[in-house]
């Protein structure tokens, strides 16, 4: 029997691919992760859902991104992107239960008498957003109590791993489709929703021929991340980021769902859950606000019903009973319910709209000033110097063992420049001479090492 083919690499392509997973960490990471946000109050900011300090005082946990590093790196996360009103739930009464649940930046090291706690270390693990992860080390201290007040925050179904309307839990390394955030988030929380569900689909049960295709670089970009070529986080277009996988190859054709708008073509979108809660309000934007309002019909599992009942739609504000469809609906004659797409440069039109004499409309747009008014996004700061962008992560384990007390410290720098040592010594003989390196023999090098230590 012949035997498999062992799957081999080369030093150099080994050396390129952690380079390559590195660069991807500093992009997911780029910030100086010191500051918790408690203090600064509600903001808009960068959000992660805790499951594991959910799940241990049986109530959603948000965090901020500091403390998504510092304080809870060992721990099930959710990266829910932004949230509006937030307060960081690190270290409040809300995790009484979570042992040694105190926020770890904002605490002292030392415990209430004095004494100094002990020191762990914990595996910090950053899912790039492919199959791969890249973990480093850290040293935190314990003992340090939850005491602080937890904010008003409210929370969906993200903060327990959920999203969209078919109430999926998202996999970055499973999910082919796009998803949009509702940028109102009145109603839904800010969710984020997959373009078909938007419409009304069965999630996925669009046939490869019911999909359009277009270009990646023509005029649509629907189906293409494009996290990377968002504006800053400042501006108020931010919100509109696919959470697809990632995909940037230039001239790629992509499958999207037919009727959809192009992403190039808005701004923002709102989902039909917020918007039938101001349904009134909503009617009343104009062509300089809206570029188009698509209907969500439920439950539907092909195009043609679809456009079926988009015709009918269209026709009639309301579906009657005499054309009622093969959908559940509430009531039959109830308004069919829109999500809406706002063109780019709504917002000085929006806000034009607060000197209206329709006292409904001002309200409403003044209870809601967000949606015309500068929105960002509260980013911490960068590393000094952009380290960020051009250390390794093992400069970023060097920089992490400064912290610690001096003994431990020497004794973690002598491991690290040790194996450090034996690893480029290990991969220069494959690299000088272009040789394959096979996993058995990297597996070989750390047992040697091993076995010589004990």
């Amino acid at each position: 029997m012949k035997r498999e083919r062992e799957e081999v690499t080369t030093a150099v392509d080994y050396v390129k691919e952690q380079d390559e997973l590195e660069r991807e960490a500093r992009e997911i990471m780029p910030f100086d992760p010191d500051e918790c946000t408690y203090q600064q109050g509600e903001i808009r900011q960068m959000v992660f859902a805790c499951l594991t300090c959910s799940r241990q005082n049986s109530t959603p946990i948000g965090i901020c991104y500091s403390c998504s590093i510092q304080c809870h790196a060992s721990h099930e996360l959710v990266e829910l992107f932004s949230k509006r009103n937030f307060v960081c739930d690190c270290g409040t009464t809300k995790m009484s239960e979570t042992v040694n649940g105190g926020c770890r930046l904002r605490l002292q090291p030392e415990s209430k008498n004095g004494s100094r706690s002990a020191s762990i270390s914990e595996s910090i693990t950053i899912k790039t957003g492919i199959s791969r992860r890249i973990s480093f080390s850290t040293s935190q201290s314990l003992e340090l109590p939850a005491e602080d007040i937890p904010g008003s925050n409210s929370y969906n179904q993200n903060f327990s791993g959920k999203f969209c309307h078919c109430e999926q839990i998202y996999n970055p390394l499973k999910e082919e489709g796009t998803m949009f955030q509702c940028y109102f988030g009145f109603e839904c929380g800010e969710d984020w929703y997959h373009d078909d569900c938007i419409l009304g689909y069965e999630h996925n049960c669009l046939s490869t021929k019911e999909l359009k295709v277009e270009s990646s670089n023509g005029e649509s970009l629907l189906g293409v991340n494009i996290l990377d070529k968002l504006p800053e986080a400042e501006d108020e277009a931010a919100t509109n980021k696919s959470f697809a996988s990632f995909n940037d190859s230039d001239g790629e054709e992509e499958l999207v769902v037919p009727h959809f708008p192009s992403m190039e073509d808005f701004d923002v979108f709102i989902c039909w859950k917020c918007a039938d809660k101001f349904a009134h309000i909503f009617e009343k934007f104009n062509d300089n606000i809206v570029l188009t309002a698509l209907p969500h019909f439920e439950g539907i599992t092909s195009l043609a019903q679809w456009e079926e009942l988009y015709e009918k739609y269209k026709s009639s504000p309301a579906i009657s009973k005499s054309d009622e469809p093969q959908i559940k609906k509430t009531k039959l004659d109830d308004p069919i319910s829109k999500s809406y797409f706002f063109k780019y440069g709504f917002k000085p039109h929006l806000k034009a709209l607060t000197d209206s004499q329709d006292e409904k409309l001002k309200q409403f747009l003044l209870n809601n000033s967000y949606l015309y008014s500068s929105d960002p996004i509260y980013e911490p700061p960068e590393k000094d110097g952009h380290a960020s962008s051009t250390g390794s992560l093992l400069d970023l384990g060097a920089e992490a063992l400064q912290a610690l007390p001096r003994d431990q410290a020497v004794e973690g720098l002598q491991a690290y420049d040790k194996i450090r040592n034996k690893l480029r010594d290990f991969f220069k003989p494959f690299a000088e001479e272009g040789k394959v390196v096979t996993e058995d023999e990297v597996r070989q090098f750390f047992s040697d090492i091993k076995d010589k230590e004990k």
